[in-house]
């Protein structure tokens, strides 16, 4: 049991260690997917601003990104259900103050809170799968882990959609039982798992600080920016320089300390290198657009939340589906082939939606959402294979971790720039627009009046919006301008994300070579892939080889 404990563990304790850390790792995945369609309700019940909507997603995957391989490494030294349970605790907590919010600022902090707790329970989650399972009943309990999280993680929009149609804080609220169950069954079967003897106690603390903070002032200048259609001013300007000090230092620290957040040796070996721009990008169109379909299908098709959560239901189902086939796919060929394939198709689905986007049409858009969803599961599925088994054995655990943090990374930084396209395309035509249609000069007060109905249609949806005869007057007569210009942005937006996984492509064709596995023996048959990410150590914990392999 990867040496963390020799007391023998029961099958059935063993049944429901495998119950509690599906339970707690789908509940972090559905909490990111279901959140999108909760955003503009809760926004407007709390007073906020449009532009703060993209904090309410990446207050979650900024600490999440920064912190996931300093969870790894304390459930190490602290040992991994005491490290779980303490994350669980933090989760609990952290829901229920987003779930409580009087104003945007306490809702955005307390997400910012469930990222840390989430960055505890996420790798050690999946070192308790592996350390309670050995030998071939260890990768089919992790396979079982991944497969639940995935579908679950796809039913998220499906649930926000309709939990944001009783009550936006039901979102945050229903993860409150749902951890304590968690809680109270790693208490009744987890078994204490020790700390691993030898475990390194050097913790990159600075390292922490300097990524964590280079990568919050990049998405803060980026939102900014297109929140006011001005990149030159002092915030902006002020933010970006930060970052790129703060990531300067970051590269610094990490060649000089003793056990580096990210090990930067490792990038030498080019499919690992491949697969941590891989998952930046990837995670970059995952969540970036994760974040704007569900506002394209209440402001531009003009459905209700809950019809949106099921309208998406065609980009989530394809990623289960297209897993096990493209496992198999790395088995004979290798990552190149699939990961090209994955990220081709992924940039076709980006072509398809901006070619659909102006037809304001649910059915146009379906073509576009399956492709996306085949090429997510493609890529999200060979992706940690090809860049682990091109590292050292002992090094797979911190090459896991550093690619979970690359995917976080590329989330955040997804949504930032996804929106900056979006709203610096809009904000940079409506004022025009709306001048040469003979309105005259448009006041910041006619400006914000538009903001608050366009929130208010990401609430309700447009088509009820209109039926209610809310619609202010001035707004009514520029309502198909706006329209337009939304679909025309969202063209624009979805054409970008395209081209981003068009790169991921290029990446992986120019780099990405058939190598010697590290075991002998496919990759995908008896062991899943994430073993090779969680081998009795858990994501980037320690280099030490797990005895029980």
């Amino acid at each position: 049991m990867s040496g963390r404990s020799d007391a023998p563990i029961s099958d059935s304790a063993r049944r429901w260690t495998l119950v509690a850390m599906t339970l707690a790792n789908s509940m972090i995945l559905v909490d990111q997917t279901a959140v999108p369609l909760a955003v503009p309700d809760l926004i407007q019940d709390l007073g906020g601003q449009l532009d703060e909507g993209p904090w309410i997603l990446t207050a979650n995957i900024l600490p999440l990104a920064a912190l996931v391989v300093l969870g790894g490494r304390l459930g190490d030294l602290l040992g991994l259900r005491r490290v779980f349970l303490a994350g669980a605790a933090i989760f609990v907590c952290s829901s229920a103050l987003v779930g409580f919010s009087q104003d945007t600022i306490m809702a955005i902090a307390a997400r910012a809170l469930q990222g840390c707790g989430a960055a505890l329970m996420m790798p050690t989650a999946l070192a308790i799968v592996s350390s309670v399972y050995t030998g071939p009943d260890r990768g089919r309990a992790l396979g079982i882990l991944a497969g639940a999280s995935a579908f679950f993680a796809a039913c998220g929009p499906v649930l926000g959609g309709v939990l944001t149609s009783v009550d936006w804080r039901l979102v945050f609220l229903i993860n409150v039982p749902i951890a304590i169950v968690t809680i109270l069954m790693t208490l009744r079967s987890v078994p204490e798992l020790a700390p691993l003897p030898g475990a390194t106690r050097d913790i990159d603390y600075p390292g922490v600080i300097t990524f964590g903070l280079g990568m919050a002032l990049i998405v803060f200048g980026l939102t900014q920016g297109s929140g006011e259609s001005d990149w030159t001013q002092p915030a902006v300007v002020g933010a970006l320089a930060g970052a790129v000090l703060s990531l300067t230092a970051f590269v610094v620290i990490e060649h000089r300390v003793a056990n580096p957040l990210i090990e930067f040796r490792l990038l030498r070996h080019l499919n690992f290198l491949a697969a941590m721009i891989s998952q930046v990008l990837a995670g970059m169109v995952e969540l970036g657009m994760g974040f704007l379909l569900p506002a394209y299908l209440l402001l531009v098709v003009g459905v209700s939340p809950e019809v949106a959560g099921l309208m998406l239901i065609p980009s989530t189902l394809p990623i289960i589906l297209a897993g096990p086939l493209s496992g198999r796919a790395f088995d004979r060929m290798g990552g190149r082939a699939p990961l090209v394939f994955g990220f081709v198709v992924l940039a076709l689905s980006g072509l398809a939606l901006g070619l659909a986007a102006p037809e304001q049409s649910f059915a146009t858009l379906i073509p576009g959402l399956v492709l996306q969803g085949i090429g997510l599961g493609v890529v999200l599925t060979v992706n940690d294979p090809t860049g682990l088994t091109a590292v050292p054995e002992k090094d797979q655990g911190q090459g896991a971790g550093m690619i979970n943090t690359a995917e976080q990374m590329g989330g955040a930084l997804g949504i930032a720039v996804l929106t900056a396209v979006l709203l610096g395309y809009y904000w940079g035509r409506i004022e025009e627009r709306i001048e040469s249609l003979g309105y005259g000069k448009v006041t910041q007060g006619e400006m914000q009046q538009g903001r608050d109905f366009i929130l208010q249609v990401e609430q309700e949806g447009r088509k009820t919006v209109e039926e209610s005869g809310e619609v202010p007057e001035k707004i009514r007569y520029v309502l198909n301008d706006i329209v337009d210009l939304h679909a025309q942005a969202y063209e624009v937006t979805f054409f970008a994300a395209g081209g981003i996984a068009l790169l991921g492509a290029i990446a992986c064709f120019l780099l990405v070579r058939k190598t010697d596995r590290i075991q002998g023996g496919p990759v995908f048959t008896r062991r899943s892939r994430w073993l090779y990410a969680t081998s009795g150590r858990g994501p980037a914990i320690t280099k030490r080889p797990d005895p029980g392999r």
